[in-house]
């Protein structure tokens, strides 16, 4: 476990990309945008409280406080990592240095998970110091502390997901612009694609049982990060009003009633939740994508070297 820890690779580029001022400057500067957001709402929110005579909604204002931070991070992650992962290896390959990485004592596993990881170093830097700005929320109520934690897991796994997928399409194609224009349709289909998809699988479904009284969960909901967010944060925010479940056809009161879940992986779905079975199914993909990623770049196949090995032998 120690060796990812003190991947080569992997504190090579971290020493290369936080040495600038640029990255302290853009970490300001991105804080300082969500600051400025969380201001204006707040400002906004305060008048219209005090124009309509000062009702107390202050747990509502801290909830939708929490879900615009939330969704920006969100959006963070789905927008930059893909550009950021998508050159990691084909970059290598156009300045004609992955053969001279690949010539190290390094496994081409550890090779992927540092040019993985140091890609997305920048991004998760953005992700964890933006956390004393979710404090704001404190001050209102409505979300506990574990609530943040939480989400913060939830955006590491995606994170993680999202950068196995731009690592991967770095790995199948030569050109960076390639890869990362498959990565972007790649993120595209899983957000958009599997959301209809399975909101016609729901639909089809509903309309050949109008009496069924569970909830329906298709399968292509599972795959998609922002139905795992939408159901996170619907959670999180109990009968006060979630954020997006009536996409899926669910209500805060339905979670609270513990309603049956049928459909693909519902036995899952009830222990961990939609979020919960989300992140598992995301988790195996990546891993799956990582170790496809490590076998291609493998610049001597086991099979191959052993007949080249007898092959010599039979010269000799």
């Amino acid at each position: 476990m120690k060796r990812w820890f003190s991947n080569p690779v992997l504190a090579s580029e971290l020493k290369i990309r936080m040495r600038s001022w640029r990255t302290v400057l853009m970490v300001v500067g991105y804080l300082a945008i969500m600051l400025a957001i969380a201001y204006l709402f707040l400002t906004a929110s305060v008048r219209t409280m005090s124009r309509y005579g000062g009702v107390n909604i202050s747990s509502n204002l801290g909830l939708q406080l929490y879900m615009i931070l939330a969704f920006i991070q969100f959006m963070l992650i789905i927008i930059l990592i893909p550009a950021q992962t998508a050159g990691a290896i084909s970059g290598e390959r156009e300045k004609q240095t992955l053969d001279l990485l690949l010539c190290t004592p390094l496994s081409s596993l550890s090779i992927v998970l540092g040019k993985m990881l140091s890609s997305m170093s920048f991004v998760l830097l953005l992700t964890i110091a933006s956390i004393p700005l979710f404090s704001l929320v404190f001050l209102f109520g409505g979300i506990a502390p574990m609530d943040i934690v939480t989400l913060f897991a939830f955006y590491l796994i995606t994170a993680f997901a999202v950068g196995s997928i731009g690592i991967f399409c770095s790995v199948l194609f030569k050109k960076t612009s390639t890869a990362t224009v498959v990565a972007y349709i790649v993120i595209f289909a899983l957000g958009i694609i599997t959301l209809l998809l399975g909101t016609y699988m729901m639909s089809e479904f509903l309309g050949r049982n109008p009496n069924f009284s569970s909830v329906y969960i298709p399968f292509p909901f599972y795959l998609n990060p922002a139905v795992g967010l939408s159901d996170l944060l619907g959670q999180q925010s109990g009968n006060t009003g979630g954020m997006g479940l009536p996409i899926l056809g669910i209500s805060s009161a339905m979670y609270n009633a513990n309603v049956a879940m049928t459909g693909s992986l519902s036995w899952m779905a009830q222990k961990l939740g939609i979020w919960g079975t989300n992140l598992v199914i995301i988790s195996v993909i990546s891993v799956v994508l990582l170790l496809i990623s490590a076998w291609v770049i493998k610049p001597v196949r086991t099979i191959h070297s052993s007949k080249r090995h007898s092959a010599g032998t039979g010269v000799n």
